[in-house]
């Protein structure tokens, strides 16, 4: 595990220290870096050009005592390197180490094992039973849609311009739910 130690205000106010100018880091492991704070709370930001290699680019983190903050390095990247900047005071002091990625050694691939308790459904078999249910409810939708302003009609009493005006409201309403529930899938 590969770890770099970054000492805050240890010299000074806003001083900064690091325990190596360079680490390396197999591939599909990760970078730990441990925060020493010997002085009071502060910030520090963390920022790197590493697309590459990880999915880190930027952090701030306030900073009481101790922390420690991990960068995952992907795996299967090639062999490489990036810079990793450290800055404190508020831009007033920045450091900073290099990365170097080692390309991990692929680990031989075992027998693939099989069960066959389970059938195996593929992804349009698992839709295959919801489309169902939505189309079932489509069908339904409109008869449920006449019951609904049969019965505004004949409860309410309403004249003829308040019934088109909550037949288009209902309708609008219908229309955003139906749409909503076939945009989740």
């Amino acid at each position: 595990m590969a770890i770099v130690e970054i000492q805050l205000n240890r010299l000074g106010i806003n001083s900064l220290e690091l325990s190596t100018d360079a680490v390396d880091v197999s591939a599909g492991t990760a970078l730990h870096i441990r925060f020493v704070n010997y002085g009071p709370p502060t910030h520090a930001t963390l920022r790197c050009e590493a697309s590459a290699y990880t999915d880190f680019t930027y952090e701030n983190l306030y900073i009481e005592g101790e922390a420690e903050l991990e960068i995952k390095i992907w795996e299967g990247v090639g062999s490489g390197s990036f810079d990793m900047q450290i800055i404190t005071g508020y831009g007033m002091r920045r450091e900073a180490f290099t990365i170097n990625v080692l390309k991990s050694c692929p680990a031989k691939a075992s027998d693939p094992v099989i069960f066959l308790e389970k059938p195996i459904l593929r992804e349009s078999e698992k839709r295959r039973g919801s489309n169902a249910g939505k189309a079932a409810v489509t069908a339904v939708m409109p008869i449920i849609t006449a019951a609904v302003i049969i019965a505004l009609w004949k409860s309410l009493s309403l004249n003829a311009d308040e019934l088109v005006a909550a037949i288009i409201v209902y309708l609008l309403m219908l229309a955003g739910i139906i749409l909503a529930w076939h945009s989740v899938q």
